[in-house]
């Protein structure tokens, strides 16, 4: 569906938003309540979610992060789910069938993605891993650190030996 202008929906909606990228860009409820907050950071896209989240929560912010990608082009990101509770299961088949080939086509190869504590978060992000890789490079942490390692491992892998050299 498009508007009169032909601008897509989701695009009219975040317009204001993207020019202010790369400035750090909040996603708020109609209650004011900021869901996720997306960060650019060298070589990395963050979005770090907080509070209750929805599969309608995850389908947006992964809406605006495509056009995100799309006007930034970056090879990772860091999804920092610690914070947050909810099942967002039914975000997934939207994620593997239309939000993956879009970012891999704008550069995205490897995902980092932050577990919560919270048991319906967790095997949300088990079952996004299990769909979209080997495709997108993905892998769950337990904390910041590992999955920023992982991803500046990701990002700089080690070269690998010519056999001359072996």
């Amino acid at each position: 569906m498009e508007t009169p202008s032909g601008i897509t929906p989701y695009y009219y909606e975040f317009a204001h938003l993207l020019d202010q990228w790369p400035a750090p860009i909040q996603l708020t409820r109609p209650g004011g309540d900021t869901f996720v907050t997306l960060l650019m950071h060298t070589n990395c896209i963050e979005a770090k979610w907080a509070g209750h989240i929805t599969a309608d929560d995850v389908v947006t912010a992964a809406k605006l992060a495509i056009k995100l990608l799309q006007k930034t082009p970056c090879h990772a990101l860091l999804n920092d789910k610690g914070d947050v509770t909810g099942d967002w299961t039914e975000a997934n088949d939207w994620l593997e069938f239309e939000w993956l080939p879009l970012v891999m086509q704008a550069g995205l190869r490897c995902m980092a993605h932050i577990y919560s504590d919270n048991m319906f978060s967790r095997l949300s992000a088990r079952d996004l891993q299990q769909r979209i890789t080997p495709t997108l490079q993905m892998q769950n942490f337990n904390d910041r650190l590992h999955a920023e390692m992982w991803l500046a491992q990701c990002l700089n892998p080690p070269p690998v030996p010519s056999i001359s050299k072996l």
